[in-house]
């Protein structure tokens, strides 16, 4: 069966969108067929991927019809790995007067038989507590939280695991999300990163089995790769060869969420 899993924080900045794009690539690197769906306004990731299609994910949402996700799936230049493209206009779901809105993704992946084709379904959430996010947060199986070794980042991550256990309570939201993981990303390996790691520690004493092994290093390679619309497999430098090891190591512990 498709996993489908939804990938978020509340907070902005902490490369929620790159570590969405390198668990595909990971996923992909493993063999796996992956459909990423685009639900941030900001559709950084529809932007990288380059692509544009005759529908996206606004115009799935907005409709409301059940089993029409697939019709707006595009393929992308990256093996293995096709897209729901997202559109600024997205975030008219969260503002509009519109029928069980918070429902609607869940709606669209179900019943959509081409869709049985993706052994995973990466949703790509906003950066906040909104119809959004809840659209991403019920339609999925599995949730992968992203955090950076802030002075905020526990709290951050504190506030919104209470949403998700909101959705995991409430019988007509989606009681069997299951919380796949907490990764940590943009680590800085520099000799002035006693902070950070001090930040890390907290993180991995406060959230324990949940946080994932490997931390995701801060390395030039996810810009250079984003900007240039390229997977982290084509950008020929140690540290991206480095980050996507770490990828295909996140890639398989998520598999074993499910």
């Amino acid at each position: 069966m498709t996993q489908v899993t939804a990938v978020g924080n509340r907070k902005g900045g902490v490369g929620k969108t790159s570590v969405t794009l390198g668990l595909a690539q990971g996923l992909a690197l493993l063999g796996r067929e992956v459909l990423l769906v685009d639900v941030d306004p900001q559709a950084d990731l529809t932007d990288t991927l380059g692509v544009e299609g005759e529908y996206n994910v606004f115009d799935v949402l907005y409709a409301g019809e059940d089993g029409t996700l697939g019709q707006a799936v595009v393929a992308s230049e990256w093996p293995h790995i096709d897209v729901v493209p997202g559109s600024s206009d997205v975030a008219r779901i969260d503002t509009e007067q519109l029928t069980a809105p918070e429902q609607r993704l869940k709606g669209a992946i179900a019943g959509a038989g081409e869709l049985a084709k993706y052994d995973h379904i990466l949703i790509d959430t906003p950066p906040a507590i909104g119809r959004l996010t809840l659209n991403g947060l019920i339609a999925a199986d599995t949730l992968v939280v992203v955090t950076e070794p802030g002075r905020f980042s526990v709290r951050g991550v504190q506030e919104y695991l209470a949403t998700v256990e909101k959705v995991q309570k409430a019988s007509y939201l989606n009681p069997g999300l299951r919380v796949g993981g907490i990764v940590i990303n943009k680590f800085q390996t520099n000799p002035k990163t006693a902070e950070q790691a001090f930040q890390v520690q907290q993180i991995q004493e406060t959230f324990g089995e949940l946080v994932l092994d490997p931390i995701l290093p801060l390395r030039t390679a996810i810009p250079d790769s984003q900007s240039a619309g390229t997977p982290l497999t084509k950008v020929s430098t140690r540290g991206a060869m480095h980050l996507v090891e770490h990828f295909v190591e996140l890639a398989r512990k998520i598999e074993r969420s499910k």
